[in-house]
């Protein structure tokens, strides 16, 4: 069986550099296929100039940011349709590989409890909290259609200037990662999308790993709602384990307070907008 890693650079060297030592150090027979997302700013030079020797390293350029899902899909469809992969791994490149002999551990997995997809502890560096299974937070279409509009409401305040009024004297809440997560091997879950092991049952179906049409945000829910669509089973095993960084890439945009929220805003409806599709 053959295992190849996809990485969707984006400006940050340090991390895409990390992530690919911890792939060959958990496992030196795997081939890694780095996927630069237009980041322009030299870093991805410094990624091929560290790994130019390494036959088993490849190097993909987008000549424009295609967001996730499509940049993503040009990894895996190199790793499909020229590596000839069986499993093909989808990562953020600010992820960190911890355990050993990862594709051997993921083959015994899968002749236990065959899988279409399946992902990992993804253990946040932020906090130590677990990211895998992730939640659906919309379950109905009447839901994704009031997020919709909540999320058009609030770039409407922000490109107005009424948002840091309103916003001035409430407090912030954050989330937390740190949840209990099942001990065991679960199925039929929504796996987080900084790390995606997609099966030879679902490689040889599919000619891409997430549907396209968004750029950024709510990927790993639209993908659980296809797989169900098609009969996939997903999977999560919490004896593999990664260890997330979180947002490198974004952090790497220099935006303004008010840049990054409307960037975000922008891409929720959007994203949101194909997710309704699959309500349908």
């Amino acid at each position: 069986m053959k295992f190849v890693y996809v990485i969707l650079h984006y400006k940050t060297e340090e991390d895409t550099a990390a992530c690919v030592r911890s792939i060959f150090a958990s496992d030196s027979e795997s081939e890694v296929v780095i996927v630069d997302n237009c980041s322009g700013n030299g870093s991805m030079e410094k990624v091929e100039e560290t790994f130019s020797g390494m036959p088993r390293v490849h190097f993909l350029r987008n000549e424009e940011n295609l967001g996730f899902a499509a940049g993503n899909n040009r990894g895996y469809a190199y790793a499909r349709d020229v590596l000839h992969a069986d499993f093909i791994a989808v990562s953020n490149n600010d992820i960190v590989v911890d355990t050993g002999q990862f594709p051997a551990r993921v083959l015994e997995l899968y002749d236990r409890e065959p899988f279409h997809v399946m992902g990992p502890d993804i253990v946040s560096a932020v906090d130590g909290g677990h990211q895998n299974p992730a939640e659906e937070s919309f379950r109905t279409a009447f839901q994704v259609r009031k997020e919709i509009l909540r999320y058009r409401f609030l770039l409407f305040l922000s490109r107005s200037g009424i948002y840091d009024l309103v916003k001035k004297n409430r407090a912030v809440r954050t989330g937390s990662s740190k949840r209990e997560i099942p001990e065991t091997v679960t199925d039929s879950v929504m796996l987080h999308g900084s790390f995606v092991v997609f099966s030879k049952d679902f490689v040889s179906r599919e000619q891409t790993c997430f549907r396209e049409g968004t750029f950024l945000y709510v990927e790993e829910a639209i993908l659980k709602r296809y797989c169900d669509s098609r009969g996939y089973r997903t999977v999560f095993d919490p004896s593999l384990r990664v260890r997330h960084k979180e947002d490198s890439a974004t952090q790497a945009l220099r935006l303004t307070n008010r840049e990054r929220r409307e960037f975000v805003y922008r891409n929720m409806i959007r994203s949101l907008s194909v997710y309704l599709e699959y309500f349908r």
